[in-house]
């Protein structure tokens, strides 16, 4: 055979005008209802405020598309759901690409679906469509047999899968009939269709035809039905998803919360403001994409520390519960008014409040306790209990109204749900401004973190008088900078190496390796404040503001090269936050590093070296310097460079390293709710066999040894920083 003639009829046994004119009749109706379906999506997002950081920068957002979205470099980072989800994309790719060639062949009359390329791609659409199968099987095992406790099954979940086999299946007897009817010379090319069609063996060519005939119409009406239920349900992702993931990069510093800009100059303008995320009216559209954007795969609830602890947090239930609230909202027009024709506005509520409430969510009010959360986590009451009241009105707030407010403060901000999500949705911004909302417009906090957060507004510090800064200083000459001073290295010392005798241990190590390095080096002693971290984390923006232009103006007192800091807090709010409020340098140019950098460069560069060593240790990664700073390997190298010292990595280490427990304000909050975090990160680490625990955290290092007086393991494992380490192991 010459396989230049290759080809196949288009249409066949269904090419009479009537079936052509019903056919597309059907198809423009589908996609109208499709259309005004997106089209309201499309105004409920824009019906939220400004967030103008996440336009411009377009050739790099088309390539971050490219890297996220075509080759989906978060969802393959998880192998079984990344297989199936891989099976499934790309075998729906190749379905769309043959349909694709098909209309331009058929209806544009371009004559491209014949030779060679029509063979390829019958059967790469052939074989990648049953690839496609594969991936619903194995997502319906992990779904129903093994029930994973990240998914939930309900009827806008289970309608996806079904749909996606429906047609699949239909496909083949489809193309297994057309080759038992037609003797196709080329069902070779057609490796699964060729199989199907031996189980026609016995029909006539009459009953062939009627069979293709009726199993064409089922599918052509299945197709049209999904096209105008596809904003209604998980299909609708596809659109969602791919635009969070572009406008997902905001310009900010990846460790950066976002600023709602200067609190004094909005005081002093003596307008009304509202800072924070009070009701759903305060989102931005970029937030509201990021609710329209989660598909529910629960990654982040997977490897959140405050849902493993047994908290009233799921990231993937606020995330969802927030967006039906939206929703509902939406389906009642309370949000904004639709450009579109009132009948079609109609019909799309109709629609919206149907799927919504076949998920279990009600566009009107509710008992406590019974909105998405009811029958989905009905296992874990605290989730449950979580969700108070979705959709009953607009003026509703987040917290305290819609979602529990222990919601909100069981977060450690880790920024794990955020790594893990593949469709690049920000849950800690959030949960930070619904805190912001809390604590500046209502006045409610924890009574715990108020204590702290008056410290901080008294003291500069959340632990004593601001003179007791230097206490740690007795017996080492380490200079204490004045305005005019100029060193290479300002080290910061942060309230907890400071103030805490324990912690104190830290820099005390620190500076002695600096000064046998042969450093210029100082500290501000008692000019010295807190960053303002906690007050940030804990929604006082107001007086993390305070606190960090007054540091700031420090700063700029003294003249230095690079600025280390021990505490990837302090670290991280110098380097990435206070650029939001002014320069360090008056326009010179600082490095500002953490100290594991700081060792890793002296010990490179000889001027550190160690004696050797028979312990073994696990590193804790602290979320601040990991996640937040994506810096994993120099505390590791740091470590390695003490001959014989064994690293024994925790199964949750690096990008996926747990929670210490202390972030997010938890350092001076204790939610006695479910189990201690530090107390399940103790026990991860005790799993790798290590006598001993590394970090590079204060926080960290506080938490790790609480957790290890909780287990009782006291005499088994102690908890050093990587400065203690190497100064303890320092070749004099």
């Amino acid at each position: 055979m010459n396989t230049a003639e290759a080809t196949r009829e288009i249409l066949w046994n269904i090419d009479s005008p009537a079936n052509v004119i019903i056919m597309y009749s059907l198809m423009v109706v589908s996609l109208f209802i499709g259309f005004t379906g997106v089209f309201r999506r499309v105004e409920l997002w824009s019906s939220g405020k400004a967030e103008p950081e996440h336009l411009g920068r377009y050739i790099e957002r088309f390539h971050n598309l490219v890297r996220d979205v075509l080759f989906q470099r978060k969802t393959i980072r998880e192998k079984t759901p990344g297989i199936a989800h891989t099976l499934i994309y790309v075998g729906f790719l190749s379905l769309l690409f043959a349909t694709s060639m098909v209309l331009i062949d058929h209806d544009l009359g371009i004559r491209i679906y014949e030779g060679e390329f029509y063979l390829a791609v019958t059967i790469l659409s052939d074989v990648l469509g049953f690839g496609v199968l594969l991936g619903t099987a194995v997502v319906a095992h992990r779904r129903y047999i093994q029930k994973a406790d990240q998914l939930h099954n309900r009827f806008a979940d289970s309608l996806m899968l079904s749909i996606l086999a429906l047609l699949i299946i239909q496909g083949f007897l489809l193309e297994g009939l057309r080759i038992h009817a037609t003797n196709d010379p080329w069902a070779a090319y057609s490796p699964i269709g060729l199989l199907v069609s031996k189980f026609f063996w016995s029909l006539s060519l009459e009953a062939t035809s009627a069979l293709h005939f009726s199993v064409w119409w089922f599918h052509t009406l299945t197709v049209f039905f999904v096209a105008a239920i596809f904003p209604y349900t998980k299909f609708f992702h596809v659109i969602s998803s791919s635009a969070n993931l572009f406008f997902q990069d905001s310009g900010r510093a990846k460790g950066a919360l976002p600023s709602p800009g200067n609190i004094e100059e909005l005081i002093e303008a003596g307008e009304e403001f509202s800072l924070g995320l009070g009701t759903i009216k305060d989102y931005s559209w970029k937030q509201l994409l990021d609710l329209d954007a989660c598909t529910s795969c629960g990654r982040c609830q997977a490897v959140c520390p405050a849902y493993a602890s047994g908290k009233p947090l799921s990231p993937k239930w606020l995330i969802l519960d927030t967006r039906n609230h939206a929703l509902a909202l939406h389906s009642k027009g309370e949000l904004t008014e639709s450009l579109m024709p009132k009948p079609l506005v109609e019909l799309d509520s109709k629609l919206q409040t149907f799927f919504l409430q076949s998920s279990g969510v009600s566009t009107s009010d509710f008992s406590e306790g019974t909105s998405t959360a009811g029958s989905y986590r009905a296992s874990n009451e605290k989730i449950h209990d979580s969700v108070l009241l979705i959709g009953k009105s607009a003026e509703q707030r987040i917290s305290g109204e819609v979602i529990s407010q222990d919601t909100f403060w069981s977060c450690t901000t880790c920024m794990a749900c955020v790594e893990a999500c593949p469709v690049g949705i920000n849950h800690v911004n959030q949960i930070v401004e619904n805190r912001r909302n809390m604590v500046l417009m209502e006045g409610e906090i924890p009574s715990e973190a108020q204590a702290t957060l008056k410290a901080l507004e008294t003291r500069g510090n959340p632990y004593g008088a601001p003179e007791d800064r230097i206490l740690w200083l007795d017996g080492l000459k380490v200079p204490i900078l004045e305005p005019g001073d100029s060193v290479d290295y300002l080290y910061w010392v942060g309230c907890v190496s400071a103030y805490d005798k324990r912690k104190q241990s830290i820099a005390r190590s620190l500076v002695q390796l600096m000064e046998h390095a042969g450093l210029s080096f100082g500290i501000l002693g008692t000019a010295e404040g807190c960053t303002g971290d906690p007050a940030r984390r804990l929604g006082e923006e107001n007086l993390f503001q305070s606190l960090a232009k007054q540091n700031i103006e420090t700063l700029k007192s003294v003249q230095f090269k690079t600025l280390v800091a021990n505490c990837p807090h302090c670290f991280n709010t110098i380097k990435n936050e206070y650029p939001q409020f002014g320069n360090l340098d008056d326009g010179q140019e600082v490095e500002i590093i953490h100290h594991s950098v700081l060792l890793k460069r002296l010990i490179a560069q000889g001027k550190i070296n160690t004696n050797e060593s028979d312990q073994s240790y696990t590193f804790h990664d602290p979320c601040y310097l990991g996640r937040y700073n994506d810096e994993y390997d120099a505390p590791r190298e740091t470590l390695k460079s003490v001959s014989g010292l064994r690293i024994l990595e925790m199964e949750k280490s690096k990008e996926k390293g747990m929670c210490c427990g202390a972030g997010g304000g938890h350092f001076w909050m204790d939610l006695k709710i479910g189990e201690r975090v530090n107390v399940l990160r103790t026990d991860q680490a005790a799993e790798t066999g290590a006598n001993k625990i590394a970090t590079g955290c204060p926080f960290c290092m506080q938490m790790m040894e609480d957790g290890v007086k909780l287990t009782e393991r006291d005499d088994s494992m102690q908890v050093k920083d990587i400065a203690e380490v190497i100064f303890e192991n320092l070749k004099r």
